[in-house]
């Protein structure tokens, strides 16, 4: 795959039939915000195919900083030890099954993650032999709460997802204070095939406002519109 600077670039060339200017007037965020979208739009119906989720699309936030809350913040029983993290996490891709959440769990790279349970879950979660001994998970608001016996001894964990903006991703770095994603030289969460069905989706609907304007591209002094002739 490619960095999401080389996907925008893809499209305004093609748009442009090669023929660039510094008086652009399609904007790089536009752009991607527009590639965001159409992501997230045939994620939602390949899930919702029940298809599987390709590893390809996922992101990482490695270490999130969890607190002791009262579990009264979320509505929980007095009795039980609940963490919160101290930032909320990026919107996640929603689906008609699930917000696409996939692993919460220690920030080791072969740690096991805790049980992701939907909020609506947690009052009766561990309440039984079988489950007593389990961590667990779940996201409320856009933080992440975290209860249960291993939460005794937490202070960070990691949270992997499909996430609806990833450059948001980059707000959060992991130990050794890299970012969790760059999106100047990381590969945009996006499989090969995903890709191509994006960039016909714009040159075909979404970019031809933009693809019959005119544009300067002589890149002189003057203004000097002219059309466009895509490739």
């Amino acid at each position: 795959m490619a960095t999401i600077k080389e996907l925008v670039y893809d499209i305004k060339n093609i748009i442009r039939g090669g023929m660039q200017s510094d008086d652009e007037i399609i904007s790089d965020r536009q752009i991607e915000f527009q590639i965001n979208t159409l992501r997230a739009q045939y994620i939602r119906q390949d899930l919702n195919k029940r298809r599987s989720i390709s590893e390809n699309i996922k992101q990482v936030i490695h270490c999130l900083d969890l607190e002791r809350v009262s579990s009264n913040t979320c509505g929980l029983p007095s009795d039980i030890k609940v963490l919160r993290s101290v930032t909320q996490i990026p919107n996640a891709i929603e689906t008609s099954h699930q917000d696409l959440i996939t692993h919460v769990g220690p920030t080791g790279v072969l740690s096991v993650g805790f049980h992701l349970i939907a909020y609506n879950r947690a009052p009766w979660a561990g309440n039984n032999r079988y489950t007593k001994k389990m961590t667990f998970a779940f996201i409320l608001d856009n933080f992440v709460y975290v209860f249960g016996p291993e939460s005794e001894y937490l202070e960070k964990v990691k949270v992997e997802g499909v996430f609806q903006d990833p450059r948001k991703i980059s707000e959060f770095v992991d130990s050794h204070s890299n970012l969790s994603y760059d999106p100047d030289k990381d590969e945009y969460p996006l499989s090969t095939s995903m890709a191509d069905l994006i960039k016909q989706q714009m040159l075909a609907i979404n970019m031809q406002p933009f693809i019959q304007s005119f544009t300067d591209q002589t890149n002189n002094s003057k203004s000097d519109p002219q059309p466009n002739t895509p490739k």
